[in-house]
């Protein structure tokens, strides 16, 4: 016992096995064969899979010395994380010479990686974890946002949002005292948004292994893959499989699901979001801020 918290998720489970009851075994068993397919799974989810009680998940979880359901998630994504090359190359978005000619089809070529990558982030998309990220954004205290180098696309697009539709929204895009202060400051069952693509720049990890020390902080993660680095440390992430054809990131899907978790927020409180929004236009207007404020926003 004295080095469990050394030991990953399977030596846990080789270590106890001759001990557990016998459904207990039975969902031990499960996980160590299907653990790569079970990266967000929810209790009831596992329950339902592996056709073992909640109940009997959770001793299971307590019999390997986790405090939880959460910290037993977590172990198993870093399992996953352990156990697979590491050496994989970009995703990449063959460019068929007999479809496309060159130069003359180069907006027609980045127009249909767009939408291939709009289609399969829309069907990997689950409602549920959906309105949970909602839930979060609009219930907790504060909202931190994290995207480093090319991210910060996404990182500005939902801080703009979000700063506008509620209080206490803050976005880290570089690491000095200040952002320290940022981590420190943040209050307890706070959100936190991190947006994350390959190469996966190191600054946003230690970022988000900090944040994840304090106090019971959620994370809400965008990336490319449940192997991306940030992926065990997120409690909702979703995954946008962006493909390349050269360095630059296809940012379509990212812009669709900041997108969609603002008008989300938006429909969750209408009354106090559209005062808030009104109140921007009414200072936009006053500072004379756009060249055309005569344009009215629209209303759903």
């Amino acid at each position: 016992m004295a080095n469990r918290k050394s030991e990953t998720l399977l030596q846990r489970i080789a270590d106890v096995n001759d001990h557990l009851s016998p459904k207990q075994s039975k969902i031990a068993q499960y996980v160590v064969k299907n653990y790569q397919k079970l990266a967000y799974c929810t209790l009831s989810e596992l329950a339902q899979a592996s056709k073992i009680s909640d109940t009997t998940i959770l001793r299971l979880v307590s019999a390997l010395g986790y405090g939880g359901f959460p910290d037993f998630m977590f172990a198993l994504r870093k399992e996953i994380e352990k156990n697979t090359d590491t050496n994989r190359i970009m995703g990449k978005f063959e460019l068929k010479q007999e479809k496309y000619k060159f130069p003359e089809d180069t907006c027609q070529a980045i127009f249909d990686l767009e939408m291939q990558v709009l289609k399969e982030t829309l069907a990997k998309a689950d409602k549920e974890k959906h309105s949970t990220a909602v839930d979060l954004l609009l219930q907790a205290p504060s909202v931190t946002i994290v995207g480093f180098g090319a991210n910060t696309y996404c990182s500005q697009a939902l801080a703009y949002g979000l700063q506008v539709m509620r209080p206490n929204v803050k976005i880290i895009e570089q690491i000095s005292a200040t952002e320290g202060n940022t981590i420190q400051d943040v209050p307890e069952a706070s959100a936190c948004v991190a947006f994350s693509t390959p190469r996966y720049p190191k600054d946003t990890q230690f970022i988000l292994e900090k944040i994840r020390q304090q106090r019971q902080t959620k994370i809400i993660g965008l990336s490319d893959s449940i192997l991306s680095p940030i992926a065990p440390l997120c409690d909702i992430f979703f995954e946008i499989p962006i493909k390349y054809v050269t360095f630059s990131d296809p940012n379509a899907a990212f812009m669709a699901m900041i997108h969609s978790l603002l008008f989300g927020l938006y429909l969750r409180d209408p009354k106090n979001i559209k005062k808030r929004i009104k109140d921007y236009d009414s200072y936009t207007k006053e500072r004379e801020y756009y060249l055309n404020d005569s344009l009215n926003l629209v209303e759903f």
